[in-house]
Order: C-alpha cells, then structure tokens, then sequence
C-alpha cells in the first residue's frame, strides 16, 4: 500500500469544504450578543436605583434599557439573523426595514413606558441612554 503523498485526493487541504448549519460569524454572534450585554447593563443600574432611589425609578430605567434591548434584538433578527447570500437590492431593504422596525420599538416601547405604564420620564430615558451607551461602547469589543 503506497504512502500518501500531497498529490493524492486524500490530502487534507483537497477535501471539500463541510458545510455546517453553524457559521462563526462575528457580526451574527454580536447581533444576538448585543442586546444581551445591554439588558445586563440595565438590570446593574436598575439594582443601583433600587437601592438609592427606589422601586419605582429601577424599573423605569430597566424598561427603558429593555427597550432599547427590543429594538436591537429586533433589528439583529432582520439583517443578521438571515442568510448573507442575497442579491444587493435584498440586503438594502432587510437594513431599511430593519432599521424602522428598530426605531419603531423603540419609539412606541418609550412612549408606553412613560405614558400608560406611569414610569418616571427620566429615568426611562436614562435606561435608554445607557443601552445606548452599552452599545457604542460593546460592539467593537463584541466584532472582534
């Protein structure tokens, strides 16, 4: 029996690609990751408020970083969590509708919160700001 030599179809570089259902995309997985890291962000402001401000105010700053979380998690859904092979026209209107989608969560998740939910403005805001603060901040750490 002859030894393999790098000529040979059994050479490992020659072998067909394995198509997995898993794929390491960096911008799928900070996608999913990201509104995760803000929710956690949220809920670590919501229990500082919970001890120096009280009840009240915790919750509204959570619902307001959970917003923020759902509009973020609603745009990953769109454009990330689809398949990467599509024609260019396809990919601009996922982004567009992304994009609305995700304003659109966070536009009436805020105006809920604040009006029919009776949550303090500020402190609805102030979740708000820093989810989006978690975001600037943790998306290149999270892309790497």
């Amino acid at each position: 029996m002859p030894l393999k030599s790098p000529d040979c179809y059994t050479f490992a570089a020659l072998q067909p690609p394995k198509h997995d259902n898993f794929r390491p995309d960096r911008t799928r997985r900070a996608a999913f990751l990201l509104p995760l890291v803000q929710i956690a962000i949220g809920l670590i402001g919501a229990g500082l408020l919970a001890v120096l401000a009280g009840g009240s105010s915790a919750v509204g700053f959570l619902a307001g970083a959970a917003v923020v979380a759902t509009g973020f998690a609603a745009f990953g859904w769109r454009t990330a969590g689809r398949s990467p092979v599509a024609p260019a026209g396809r990919m601009f209107v996922r982004l567009l509708v992304g994009t609305v989608l995700k304003w659109g969560v966070i536009g009436a998740g805020l105006v809920l919160a604040m009006t029919s939910a009776g949550l303090p403005a500020g402190f609805v805001l102030a979740g708000a700001l820093v989810a989006f603060l978690a975001y600037m901040l943790s998306l290149p750490w999270l892309l790497r």
